[in-house]
């Protein structure tokens, strides 16, 4: 199932309150109430031994896989051990709380005597302290559904249950409320084998989440909805789809589920989650004022062999860290939204590949860290149906780079400080628009359609040691460098109207280099920039050339190489004021246009400038 399968069409149903923090994550012994089973039949038993809870009883599947438990309250101060007993046969023990107050969970969830994935359901929501932390030996699961399914049998979150129905492996999440639980961790939460899943209405986790093994999937859901796996863990395989299309129901979830600015305003805990309240009663990340809004997930430690980030509404991901050893996938049906700051920089790093998708927008901006936020062992994708992709930072792939549409064609991007790409395979985009440009692949070719650069990059966030700190700084420069591939772009404009110098145009490749028009012109006081269009075995087919000056300054100078054939339009590097009109070189040992489509003249008392046609190409420039 693709990838895209993950984030299903946006239902048109408006979410209800969110419901976040639900108490301080720094409670004291007296604010939350201890582990308590509840008196429904399903034979929950807990038996306190000091700050340990042993879980014991419950009820069977009638194949003996799976373990079932109910409680009232589920909570944990800290130091406080939830120890579930297992046995060698049990698979999967699934536990639920019915009373409708949250789970408050800030000491040590663990499972002992077998290899058993674990299941925590709490439709009211479930919150992970600063000390939370677990101890569990295969996959763990917290999830605000009101329901798990097996086949077309349920485990309901609320009211009885036929145990002995629900065989097999859990394959079905049923949400049939309206407004969702949220899950919020603020602690450290690691399976060193199995696999993470956080699913909820919204999910936020300040704190740590790691799977080194296996597969972290945090996702959020809209309420009437229906999530169906067809394994454990099988990210991939994971579909949502309205609840009206399931054949079963489970039961019906009636308790009220507090919104998030309620619970804040009558709570100390915001600071300690990293969330507060504005002036305005909405809910944000201190530090960075970013809206925290039903259905979004934020994220700031994900470690794992895999990982997929899956949001109803925003992905933020503010100062994060996501690592993993395989795909990382961040997805989101609105925005996906990244940022960082000097004290504490944002990092995106796959060992295979790296896909972002935000269906209505990507907007990065991470350009404090000292090397590249975004690295990827294979392919690195950009997804969005937006006008434009916003990606202000810098990108590394060993694989392709691909900026597309959700149709799989190239989509436009802009970038107004400092946007720098390096790729092992492909580079593929649409039209770009912003600061000065650099892309370098050192084993495929470059696609692109119309480039417009607007300004210098920002100093401080490119390396002092780039070769081409100065042209990207200084100037509108577009650096493209196709090592052993060819070029493709539309019509490149790096001229200034302004008070100040054109920028440059520096494009290498081994192949073809095919482009449209180029305009490095300046009307105003400064410079016009250059124009080094250079192939060391392919041909060079280009629209008109214009660095032409009229102000004060001198028009850009032409050098085209090719190993085969030169052909343009015109080039047009004249002056028609104080400076001098530049020069044209042209080295290839095929054909070449015929010169007089090339207009070098001085209107003004500057000097005209040379044509210089040579048959002999010369020698390559270093790549970049």
């Amino acid at each position: 199932m693709s990838q895209i399968k993950l984030i299903v069409s946006r239902l048109s149903q408006s979410l209800a309150a969110l419901y976040f923090f639900s108490r301080s994550i720094g409670l004291t012994p007296t604010q939350a109430q201890p582990i308590t089973p509840a008196n429904d039949g399903t034979g929950t038993r807990v038996s306190p031994n000091g700050k340990e809870f042993d879980i014991t009883g419950g009820s069977r599947s009638s194949d003996g896989a799976n373990l079932f438990h109910s409680f009232s309250e589920f909570n944990l101060n800290q130091d406080q051990i939830a120890n579930f007993l297992s046995q060698p046969n049990i698979q999967n023990i699934l536990g639920r709380v019915v009373s409708g107050n949250s789970s408050i969970i800030n000491g040590l969830i663990q499972v002992s005597g077998g290899n058993s994935n674990l299941f925590l359901m709490n439709p009211a929501g479930i919150i992970f302290g600063s000390n939370a932390r677990l101890n569990v030996p295969a996959s763990f699961t917290a999830t605000t559904a009101t329901g798990i399914g097996f086949g077309s049998n349920w485990f309901n979150a609320f009211g009885s249950n036929d145990y002995t129905l629900l065989v097999n492996a859990p394959n079905a999440f049923a949400f049939n409320t309206t407004g969702l639980g949220s899950i919020i961790n603020a602690g450290n939460l690691s399976v060193p084998q199995g696999n993470l899943t956080l699913l909820g209405g919204t999910v936020v986790s300040t704190g740590q989440v790691s799977a080194p093994r296996g597969q972290i999937t945090l996702a959020t859901v809209p309420g009437e909805s229906l999530v169906r796996i067809s394994q454990i863990g099988m990210l991939l395989s994971l579909e949502v789809q309205p609840l009206a299309a399931a054949d079963t129901e489970p039961g019906n979830w009636s308790v009220p589920i507090a919104s998030l600015p309620q619970l804040l305003t009558g709570e100390s805990g915001g600071n300690a989650t990293g969330m507060t309240l504005n002036s305005n009663g909405q809910v944000e990340l201190i530090g960075s004022g970013v809206r925290v809004e039903n259905g979004d997930i934020v994220a700031k430690s994900v470690t794992a062999q895999t990982a997929t980030l899956a949001a109803n509404h925003n992905l933020t991901l503010v100062e994060s860290n996501l690592t993993t050893s395989g795909d990382l996938n961040l997805l989101a049906l609105d925005t996906v939204r990244v940022r960082d700051t000097p004290a504490n920089f944002f990092l995106a790093k796959a060992g295979g590949n790296l896909y972002i998708q935000g269906n209505q927008g990507i907007d990065i901006l991470a350009l404090n860290h000292p090397q590249t936020p975004f690295q990827s062992g294979g392919n690195m994708s950009l997804v969005s149906n937006s006008n434009s992709i916003s990606a202000d930072a810098h990108f590394t792939s060993n694989g392709k780079f691909s900026i597309l549409n959700l149709s799989g064609t190239p989509a436009n991007f802009v970038s107004l400080y400092d946007p720098i790409f390096t790729s092992s395979s492909d580079f593929n985009v649409g039209n770009y628009t912003g600061a000065a440009l650099k892309v370098v692949v050192t084993a495929g070719n470059i696609t692109a359609g119309n480039i417009e650069i607007t300004q210098p990059d920002i100093p401080s966030n490119i390396a002092a040691n780039d070769p081409d700190f100065v042209a990207l700084t200084t100037t509108r420069s577009l650096i493209l460098n196709a090592v052993n591939g060819s070029i493709t772009t539309g019509s490149i404009n790096t001229s200034s109207q302004e008070r100040n110098d054109a920028g440059s145009v520096t494009i290498t490749a081994l192949g073809n280099i095919t482009t449209g028009h180029i305009r490095t012109s300046a009307a105003s006081v400064g410079d016009s920039g250059s124009v080094t269009l250079f192939t060391r075995q392919g041909n060079l087919l280009t629209g008109s050339i214009n660095t032409s000056n009229q102000s004060n300054g001198n028009a850009g100078f032409v050098n085209l190489s090719a190993a085969g054939n030169i052909t343009f339009d015109f080039i047009n590097t004249t002056n028609r004021s104080l400076g001098n009109a530049g020069s044209v070189t042209l080295i290839a040992p095929g054909n070449i246009s015929d010169i007089n489509s090339i207009d070098t003249r001085n209107f003004g008392s500057g000097i005209d400038g040379n044509v210089t046609i040579n048959p002999s190409p010369s020698p390559s420039p270093s790549p970049s």
